[in-house]
């Protein structure tokens, strides 16, 4: 089984629980980031498109996402993970409110 490691949550993952993230809008670029089936659930639950989009917020490289406090919280949770484990992703509410 080939593994990969997940630039967010740093887990060894199976190549099936990986998943292209476009970091910028596809409208910019195609831009994508293999990342975790996870951390990428979470980042959809958490961000609206257009928050992703939003220059001011910087959510568009792995940085900027690990320096944001709510995701960032989420990620040390996926860490102890078993992986291939999955949780459930509820809509946030700051989603809905900001968008």
């Amino acid at each position: 089984m080939n593994l990969k490691k997940c630039p967010l949550c740093k887990r060894n993952c199976p190549d099936w629980l990986m998943e292209n993230h476009h970091l910028e809008t596809r409208r910019k670029s195609d831009k994508t980031k293999e990342i975790c089936r996870e951390c990428h659930k979470t980042i959809h639950g958490l961000f609206s498109n257009r928050m992703l989009r939003d220059e001011e917020r910087a959510l568009d490289t792995i940085d900027g996402l690990l320096r944001n406090r709510r995701f960032y919280k989420a990620v040390k949770f996926i860490r102890k993970l078993d992986v291939g484990k999955s949780m459930k992703m509820r809509s946030s509410a700051m989603k809905k409110h900001h968008q």
